[in-house]
């Protein structure tokens, strides 16, 4: 049956009424494991991926529908560090068949990966997931002199220790990309995270929830202007969806990357650390709870791609054209 936007959007509706509207009384973790089990079931983990890898061959404007969705009644997203980075780089190698049984699990969500990167000889390993423990690593070394590849792995001994892998770790790994920087950037380009731009509304309706009562109140405003912001990026996004303006798009899923980076500086500084010091002032030391957002993994290996000199580029060329 051939995949209209109707369809994908009525297809989207239902799912959302069935599978977490109207289950309302469940308890909070039965739902969500619901929900999670009829991901799964429904090819919805993974929406945009080809059928035989799992997912649905929704086009652009069915994903905006249904992520759009999804962030306006609460539902649970996938997370972004399988779904929108490792999947995406195995549907990028030559063949993709070759990692089908990554792909597939990835659409089930039956396994957890880390994400690790080398960057300069003297510079600490990085590393996105150090609190959990994973069942595959995807490593990417991009150095301005020497290695440059993506590949992949399970956890070796010393990771629990941040040691990057052993030459010996590294025999059993497999190489995705031998040019780290040129993968990604076609990453960047053809598989924009278009989840990412409605995930921050979630994580600006935790802050909305946990924000002073002060109207006037400085963290407030900064919080105003956050969640101005998003509504005009999600307008911006679905008006780019529908024009087909895929360059364009790139300026979206970037700003959506700062709006959380600046949210999550926001959520610091209510807990009461600051960017530069450990130092807490007196009284802003409760202990509160910390926030429920996964990071963008996106956004963590832009500084070893060269991506922000990239959206500016287009920045400058969509000016340009626009004016």
């Amino acid at each position: 049956m051939e995949i209209t936007e109707a369809s994908a959007a009525a297809f989207a509706n239902d799912f959302v009424e069935t599978h977490w509207l109207a289950l309302t009384d469940l308890g909070d973790e039965r739902r969500a494991a619901s929900w999670e089990l009829a991901l799964t079931e429904h090819h919805l983990r993974v929406p945009g991926y080809p059928f035989e890898h799992g997912g649905r061959n929704w086009s652009d404007k069915a994903l905006v529908h249904f992520w759009s969705l999804c962030a306006e009644h609460g539902c649970p997203m996938p997370d972004p560090v399988t779904t929108e980075l490792v999947g995406p780089l195995l549907l990028m190698t030559a063949t993709p068949s070759q990692h089908s049984a990554h792909l597939q699990a990835i659409a089930a969500g039956q396994a957890s990966w880390d994400l690790v990167c080398l960057d300069l000889p003297s510079s600490p390993m990085r590393r996105l997931k150090a609190l959990e423990q994973a069942d595959w690593v995807l490593l990417i070394q991009n150095q301005a002199e020497g290695t440059s590849q993506i590949e992949i792995l399970r956890p070796w001994p010393g990771l629990q220790a941040n040691l990057p892998p052993t030459t010996t770790d590294l025999k059993t790994s497999l190489v995705l990309s031998l040019d780290a920087g040129e993968m990604l950037l076609k990453l960047h380009r053809d598989h924009q995270p278009i989840a990412a731009v409605w995930r921050n509304r979630a994580l600006l309706k935790t802050l909305r929830t946990l924000s002073c009562e002060d109207p006037m109140g400085r963290e407030n405003q900064r919080l105003c202007e956050l969640e101005i912001l998003q509504t005009a990026q999600e307008t911006l996004c679905h008006r780019l969806i529908q024009s087909g303006a895929r360059a364009k798009q790139l300026i979206v899923t970037q700003i959506a990357r700062e709006i959380q980076i600046k949210s999550l500086q926001l959520r610091h500084e209510q807990l009461g650390y600051y960017a530069l010091t450990e130092a807490t002032p007196p009284g802003q030391n409760e202990p509160i709870g910390s926030i429920n957002a996964p990071i963008d993994a996106h956004f963590m290996i832009e500084p070893i791609t060269l991506i922000s000199d990239f959206f500016m580029d287009q920045l400058e060329t969509n000016t340009q054209q626009g004016s």
